[in-house]
């Protein structure tokens, strides 16, 4: 996955589509439409990502991707962000409903939402959050290929930092349908193909783990 996903990788996503694409009308904006636990957990996993903002100052025009973006829940915790003040934040969704309902709900000016399966714009950050959880009945290595190269390919579209959540192995309570993957294998791959600055952080542990990369 280069500047465009390979061509199996629209047919591999359109299950969770259409999952989505229901979710969001039976649920409304809110955690459950987006799969997530609940909205504790989902507000601490953005507080992780925001420290990745925090850590490098001095600016308040920074540009935000946020691949997978539901109905835009990060935007709303990281609206009031002095590094965001003067920025702008691109949220993607494969689902045309979520990305319909973001629009709707969030008129900021500073907002840009896309279906896509990838990023297509650069962004000084760039952050996935659950977005790699839910593999649906599709094989853990068929799964775990795509998640490799969709973080290739927004690291490319990255230019200064890169954050990204996942289930781990570690987990006590597994389900079928989702992924769970090894923190090791997750770190080692990063630091061989992304960036050496990388960091492993295990403060929503052990049920998932999140990864921040620097440039």
């Amino acid at each position: 996955m280069s500047d465009s996903p390979p061509p199996h990788i629209p047919t591999l996503l359109k299950p969770l589509e259409l999952i989505f694409n229901q979710a969001i009308k039976e649920y409304g904006p809110n955690h459950k439409a987006v799969a997530w636990k609940n909205e504790e957990r989902q507000q601490r996993r953005f507080q992780i990502f925001a420290g990745l903002l925090s850590g490098v100052s001095g600016k308040d025009d920074y540009i935000i991707n946020d691949l997978g973006c539901g109905y835009g829940a990060m935007f709303e915790a990281f609206k009031d962000l002095s590094e965001l003040r003067k920025g702008r934040y691109i949220g993607y969704d494969i689902s045309d409903e979520m990305v319909r309902t973001a629009k709707k709900r969030i008129p900021d000016s500073r907002t840009t939402f896309i279906q896509s399966y990838y990023a297509t714009e650069e962004a000084d950050f760039s952050f996935v959050s659950g977005t790699y959880n839910m593999k649906l009945h599709q094989r853990d290595h068929i799964w775990q290929d795509y998640v490799k190269e969709s973080l290739k390919q927004l690291w490319s579209k990255t230019r200064a930092g890169l954050g990204f959540n996942m289930l781990s192995i570690q987990n006590p309570d597994r389900e079928k349908t989702l992924f769970y993957a090894d923190p090791e294998y997750f770190y080692a791959f990063c630091r061989t193909n992304l960036s050496e600055k990388i960091r492993l952080v295990n403060r929503l542990e052990p049920e998932e783990f999140v990864i921040l990369i620097m440039r």
